[in-house]
This record gives structure tokens, sequence and C-alpha cells, in this order.
């Protein structure tokens, strides 16, 4: 088995850049973000759907987010979530994303991939969504553990406790959860922190970066990887 390594990732999600119009608080947050990955000194940062409020976003905002991904000397990857889907019109056709930073990767395929950080010793992997439908699995098809590295995935749903009667759109129940073949799942689609955990499997949802007037800051999610002590996840505030 590979040696893992000791590292720290943000978790983030649901920015909703665009969503505030002219006073757009969700790039303060997006900003905010990355200043934390910076101040953190952490080894990636994962982006898990909603980072876009919806395909109609200005230029501007776009060409924004790449400058602030280009602050940035880790990886970062982002996952499509249901207000920024990968479709044929999605925000990530447009003109910046044709070339981004070297540091950013986007998961475009609907059917799953996975993306190898070797020097890291460490593997992510996600569906893009295309559709928010009940039918979308975003923990559907995961493959094995590709070998003895850190293994992240990152799935954009509602997950479905044990009180919820009617299957909605993007279903994560906790049989998906308990039975994935990796270290960690980094959640997206709930704008509250909130740890969903079945059996050896952590998996969180960061909750969303945006601050509301008057409430306190809001937080990303740190996630500690050690090989001795195994996972453990804090809320950071920014």
């Amino acid at each position: 088995m590979t040696s893992r390594k000791r590292m720290r990732l943000v978790h983030t999600s649901d920015i909703h850049l665009g969503m505030d119009g002219i006073n757009d608080r969700s790039f303060i947050a997006l900003r905010a973000v990355v200043d934390a990955v910076l101040r953190l000194d952490t080894d990636m940062l994962l982006m898990v759907g909603d980072i876009f409020d919806n395909a109609r976003v200005p230029d501007d905002l776009v060409e924004s987010f790449i400058q602030q991904i280009g602050r940035l000397l880790v990886p970062v990857v982002v996952l499509p979530g249901n207000h920024d889907p990968y479709d044929t019109s999605s925000v990530y056709h447009r003109e910046p994303f044709r070339s981004p930073p070297e540091n950013l990767y986007i998961i475009s395929s609907p059917e799953g991939e996975t993306i190898s950080f070797p020097g890291l010793r460490l593997s992510v992997w996600g569906k893009a969504m295309a559709l928010h439908t009940p039918s979308f699995r975003p923990l559907g098809g995961m493959p094995s553990r590709p070998n003895g590295d850190w293994f992240i995935a990152l799935a954009h749903g509602h997950f479905h406790g044990e009180h919820d009667r009617d299957q909605r759109s993007s279903p994560i129940f906790p049989e998906d959860i308990a039975s994935a073949p990796c270290d960690y799942i980094a959640l997206g689609h709930w704008d509250r922190y909130t740890d969903v955990s079945q059996g050896e499997v952590k998996a969180c949802y960061s909750g969303a970066p945006r601050t509301i007037a008057g409430s306190s800051p809001g937080h990303v999610a740190l996630v500690e990887l050690d090989p001795e002590k195994g996972i453990q996840v804090h809320r950071a505030p920014l």
C-alpha cells in the first residue's frame, strides 16, 4: 500500500455567484474562501456544486472567478451542481473556462470521473450533474479505490434521512454513503454544515460560505486527513 500523507483540504459549496446582482455578497464569500485556503495552508480546495447561481451570470463575474482561482497554487476541483449543471448551456462552457488556470479541474462527466494527484497521493471522484432529477444518483457507480492513496468523493444532492417521506431530486441515501469505497465524501446542496457520516465513511455538508447581513461570519469545512488519526472535519470561520 502506498504511504499516505497528512493533508488538509478546504471544502465549500453553494456560493451562488451572481445571486445578489451588483451588490454581490457571494463574490465576497468566494474571495474569503480563497483567503482561507491561503491562511490555513491547505493542500486542495473542493468546490461541491452551485458555485454559480445560474448560467446567465455576466462574463466579468466568470472572469473574476477565474482570477480568484488563479491566486492559489494548490489544486481546485469543481463539481457542477443543480444551479450550475454541466449541460449544453453550462456556465462552464463559457470563454474564460477554455483557458483555465492550470490548478483548476472541473468534473464534467455525468457518468463519473476520477482525477488523480500523484504528488499528493490522493484521488478525487465525482459525477457532473446534467439534470437535477430523482433518477440522478450523485454517488451511484463510484469505482473501487484506485490505489492505496487517499480517495475523496464529491456529491451534490439531498441526503435522505429517516424522516424523509418523498424522494427528492439527486438523492443520497444512507447506504450510498456507508458502502462508498472512499475516505471522505464532500457534500453540497445544503446551506448549513451537517455531518451525515455513515458507518466508517465520513461525509459532511460544508454549508454555504455566504454571510447574511447581521449574522455571524460564514465558514468552510476544514478536512484533515491523517494516516494515524483518520478523518477529522472542523468548521473554519471566514
